[in-house]
């Protein structure tokens, strides 16, 4: 049990946090500490589950985690925010997105989670692989007695270590789904290179340079709201001369500078969705100056902020000045408050007023009469601060609470509002006003129809998928166009996952636009150098796939077509037949 590693008041640990140090961390110490054989025993002693609460970058069960430990690392509230992945999201985040982050990861599941966060619509990936800098165990081993894993070392984008300026490696355990229960520390043996030892550093080096300077910064969860960042990017573009007059975007001389600026930034699997071509570079720029259905990942603002911004203290600048003109008090009103007259509006007038009202509420005064105080509806007044995580008072007219309590629950599991409002007795308009309302209920509504429609629209598409495969890709999508599409736009890492290749007609299949001897000749190479690497650390036993496909991965992806990679497939079979102390293949030589 966990009291077995603390003192007879269960609140006294034997080891504290190391610097910098992350909770997947800590509980790898604390299981090698406590000599258990299985991972699993040290989950359930300290989590209560015997795999929740092991994920390396959004854990679940903290919360237990905290009441089992007597809170000697910190409350559950303290821990998220300050040892897991969210430090790095928060400070893009609204105050209820990150409240309800907090709520998962303190509770049983961080079930979409991620897709709330928008990483999983986002082109960047949505893992976040195990980093250390070698330099860094050498210097822990002799300074603490433990190699760890540092918080910063973890943060999308950082690849190059801001102590040593060395680059990072990944971790093979905790990859690829590989060991993803594991307890673990850093081990030489279980890392590899995470690019080419020939590649630049100056460029990784100044890109996880800034995201650890903006994370450092002492400032509160929110303040890099991706509006205000969209704003302080397009004044900077329009210095340098790539904004018209009239507000349009000169695409043609700003894409061909991101494009230089991000070349050696691809080099790094995480950032290879940054741009190739001036085409690609004149796609992505929109993204960064406006405002984007899906939300934008803060790594694509960070990477813009990179390539036009001399430092962190550059940025910082230019962002207090875009924020300034809609920071309350900077008039000649009294103690703040806002100038009498009709306020334009106009997206700065909104939150100005936003920003009012939340100083008065915070000052206790109720929220109709803030309502007032500001000429709005009391309605919009309650949404602005549900959406800023203060919850209002409530004066029932038409939902009693035994009512409300159902039609909540209801809302959580994603139920349709109408069919929510003809259980009730009640209007849309008041399931709407309730939505809005009551914090963290619209994520959750939004999460769980997210989930119901997800599920639909892959059991349309399975289906099709299942009995007319062979029909190919373009028949497939005529026979379930709505299933297609949804999942086109939210669901196409999937989508691409359960498409079929084009039917090839056999009149026609010599004229196929993918050139399979030529991807069979790349791949089947980068599988050769990734066994030749695997084999000279080998001591034992054959080499498994798994393994390959971690040094390789796009690999995982092909494994589906080796009928038309026969190279590929010959060097995968060879390598997997060998055994140390034999001689290496010599066509994996040649």
């Amino acid at each position: 049990m966990s009291a077995d590693l603390f003192g007879p008041d269960n609140c006294k640990p034997l080891m504290a946090w190391l610097p910098d140090e992350t909770l997947f961390s800590l509980c790898s110490r604390l299981h090698r500490l406590s000599g258990r054989a299985l991972s699993a025993a040290t989950t359930l002693a300290f989590f209560g589950h015997r795999s929740s609460g092991s994920q390396h970058d959004f854990p679940s069960r903290i919360g237990a985690f905290c009441q089992r430990t007597g809170n000697a690392y910190g409350d559950a509230g303290q821990v998220i925010r300050e040892r897991t992945a969210l430090a790095f999201y928060a400070p893009f985040l609204s105050a209820p997105a990150v409240e309800a982050a907090v709520l998962a990861m303190a509770g049983s599941s961080v079930a979409h989670l991620k897709f709330r966060l928008g990483l999983l619509t986002s082109r960047f990936r949505a893992n976040h692989p195990l980093k250390v800098c070698v330099q860094c165990m050498t210097a822990d081993l002799d300074m603490h007695g433990w190699v760890y894993w540092h918080r910063e070392h973890q943060f999308p984008g950082v690849w190059v270590c801001p102590i040593h300026q060395s680059p990072l490696s990944i971790s093979t355990v905790k990859s690829t789904g590989v060991g993803r229960f594991l307890w673990h520390l850093p081990r030489e043996a279980e890392i590899s290179a995470a690019w080419a030892s020939d590649c630049d550093l100056m460029e990784l080096a100044r890109l996880g340079d800034l995201v650890v300077a903006l994370a450092r910064l002492p400032r509160p969860n929110g303040w890099l709201e991706p509006s205000l960042v969209r704003k302080t990017i397009k004044d900077r573009m329009a210095r340098k001369g790539w904004m018209t007059a009239e507000g349009s975007l000169r695409l043609a001389p700003a894409a061909e500078d991101f494009l230089r600026f991000s070349q050696p930034l691809r080099v790094v699997h995480e950032l290879s969705a940054l741009p190739c071509t001036v085409d690609e570079a004149k796609s992505q720029i929109p993204l960064v100056v406006r405002q984007q259905a899906g939300g934008t990942h803060p790594l694509r603002l960070l990477v813009a902020i990179n390539w036009l911004f001399d430092d962190v203290g550059d940025f910082v600048a230019a962002h207090d000045r875009c924020a300034e003109p809609l920071l309350v008090g900077t008039g000649s009103t009294a103690e703040g408050s806002l100038p009498t007259g009709n306020v334009p509006d106009s997206g700065e007038a909104v939150l100005v007023r936003r920003a009012e009202l939340l100083r008065q509420l915070g000052s206790g005064k109720a929220v109709s009469a803030v309502a007032k105080d500001l000429g709005i509806d009391v309605a919009t007044a309650i949404a602005w601060a549900t959406h800023a995580g203060i919850q209002t008072g409530r004066r029932p007219k038409v939902l009693k609470p035994e009512i409300r309590s159902e039609v909540v629950t209801k809302l959580r599991s994603g139920a349709d509002k109408e069919v929510v409002a003809r259980w009730a007795g009640i209007s849309v308009e008041t399931v709407t006003r309730l939505l809005r309302s009551e914090v963290g209920l619209h994520a959750a509504w939004r999460s769980a129809r997210y989930s119901v429609a997800q599920s639909r629209a892959r059991s349309a598409w399975l289906s099709v998928w299942n009995n007319h495969r062979g029909a190919g890709a373009k028949l497939m999508r005529a026979m379930a166009p709505a299933a297609f599409a949804w999942l086109y736009r939210h669901d196409r890492v999937w989508l691409h996952q359960h498409t079929p290749s084009p039917a090839i007609n056999l009149a026609t299949a010599g004229k196929s636009s993918v050139r399979w001897d030529e991807r069979d000749a790349r791949l089947s190479h980068t599988v050769q150098e990734a066994v030749l690497e695997l084999w000279q650390r080998q001591t034992h036993g054959r080499l498994r796939l798994w393994q390959i496909y971690q040094v390789v991965p796009d690999l995982k992806a092909k494994l589906s077509r080796l009928d038309r990679l026969p190279l590929t497939r010959r060097a995968l079979e060879e390598a997997l037949s060998w055994r140390p102390g034999t001689d290496a293949l010599p066509s994996l030589l040649d």
